[in-house]
């Protein structure tokens, strides 16, 4: 497996994870093999979401309230993770593996290849499953929480915008290797994400042992990632490669988070022309740069992947100001 962050040396890039060792590996780790089902432990103490990673902690409107009102804020942030898995896994991931097993794409892929994103297809239907019975057990626990809004992710509109600007016989391909950029950036983030002081000890577990899965996910999909890129007609990488710059700052903006926020705090205040003034106010001076770690991570990844050398995706870096 490659290591999360790390550049691979040429002699590392064997692409194991396209291989039969990608599978014996799944049959001996997989959460669907091998754990039981997850629940919370309402008896225990612990906040449902980061403190320090909820911005809305900071408004005055939250500031003021009681341990019962920012626990809530908390559980709402939550749910609204759970939220955003059962949406990534299926419309995004899922579709994606399924186009490398059914749609007519311009490049082939071994049986190996193929059983190996079968594999993956179970992992996140059953990470939709236990998101949805987590889901379940919040609402019989929490039976008078308020129903907040979900906007579309970042992920997702990221790539909605990049589509309308492609010829649709790009479609397929571009889909496939956006869903290999979400799935080779976030993991380790993530774990540090929920890792942090005061998490409830239910959370920490089922968020660990998703990434347990997802670590395994990173390899495929970086292989994965490598390996299309250097299959792909030259037209393919031309027309996809000058869109990549556009497609990383939508899918790393923030934009589906202050939504949300806002909708949260209108809920808590009543007033949402004062809640968006506030949650405006929380997020001014936040910048995608190529300083900020995802960042970082994004382009780690689609270099070692041999995707920033080609010219049409310096090209599109070089637009927005970034020197790849």
């Amino acid at each position: 497996m490659s290591v999360i962050g790390q550049e691979n040396t040429e002699a590392d890039r064997k692409l194991p994870s396209l291989t039969s060792e990608y599978v014996a590996r799944w049959e001996s780790r997989a959460s669907v093999r091998t754990r039981p089902r997850k629940t919370i432990d309402f008896t225990q103490e612990g906040f449902f979401f980061p403190e320090d990673k909820q911005p809305l902690l900071l408004a005055d409107e939250v500031a003021s309230l009681d341990r019962a009102g920012k626990d809530e804020i908390l559980v709402q942030s939550f749910y609204k993770y759970l939220h955003d898995i059962v949406n990534l896994e299926i419309k995004e991931i899922v579709s994606a593996c399924s186009k490398i097993l059914y749609a007519d794409l311009p490049v082939e892929f071994s049986a190996e290849t193929k059983l190996n994103t079968h594999s993956v297809i179970i992992d996140e239907y059953y990470h939709v499953y236990i998101a949805q019975d987590m889901i379940l057990q919040l609402r019989n626990h929490y039976p008078h929480l308020k129903t907040i809004d979900h906007p579309i992710s970042d992920s997702q509109r990221a790539v909605v915008e990049i589509k309308k600007k492609l010829d649709p016989k790009y479609h397929d391909i571009f889909e496939i290797l956006a869903n290999c950029c979400f799935e080779t950036t976030l993991v380790r983030e993530l774990v540090e994400f929920f890792n942090s002081p005061g998490v409830h000890p239910s959370i920490k577990y089922y968020v660990n042992d998703h990434m347990n899965d997802e670590s395994r996910h990173y390899a495929f999909f970086y292989d994965l990632m490598t390996y299309l890129w250097a299959e792909i007609p030259e037209d393919y990488r031309e027309a996809i490669g000058t869109h990549l710059a556009e497609f990383t700052t939508l899918y790393l903006s923030v934009e589906s988070e202050k939504l949300f926020n806002i909708e949260l705090l209108d809920s808590v205040v009543g007033d949402r022309q004062q809640a968006r003034k506030s949650v405006e106010a929380l997020y001014a001076g936040f910048e995608i740069t190529p300083d900020v770690p995802i960042v970082k991570n994004v382009l780690r990844a689609l270099g070692n992947a041999g995707m920033l050398g080609h010219p049409a995706v310096r090209d599109s870096f070089a637009r927005i100001g970034w020197t790849v």
